[in-house]
């Protein structure tokens, strides 16, 4: 029984979908372990009378949550964050570490800004 035409298209239809994925997935990894080509957030503490704060935003039912702690953020690229986490901070005037503070535009969910 010859190969029809229509199932020659799908079997180079299915190779190249196949193909794609498996480019898609080497160049994550790459960029990930590889490269350490990710970003590195951390919250600091913050200081309301100086800086914007974040504050978490809680469920009324929730007795976990802490609304009083203020903290802003801190991202770098892993590759300048080192391994250790918790001694991870911005020095003055580092051209890779960004210091987040609270604005309408860099608030997530579970977060609002400390007033």
């Amino acid at each position: 029984m010859p190969i029809e035409k229509n199932d020659e298209y799908s079997r180079y239809l299915l190779l190249a979908v196949c193909l794609a994925f498996f480019l898609v997935l080497v160049f994550s990894y790459y960029n990930i372990f590889i490269k350490n080509d990710y970003i590195v957030t951390k919250q600091i503490p913050c200081d309301p009378n100086t800086y914007s704060c974040f504050v978490s935003d809680c469920e009324s039912n929730d007795s976990t949550c802490d609304t009083t702690t203020t903290y802003m953020k801190i991202q770098v690229p892993s590759k300048y964050a080192g391994s250790d986490y918790d001694a991870l901070s911005c020095a003055e005037n580092s051209f890779f570490c960004k210091i987040i503070t609270c604005q309408a535009s860099t608030v997530e969910a579970g977060e609002k800004c400390f007033k």
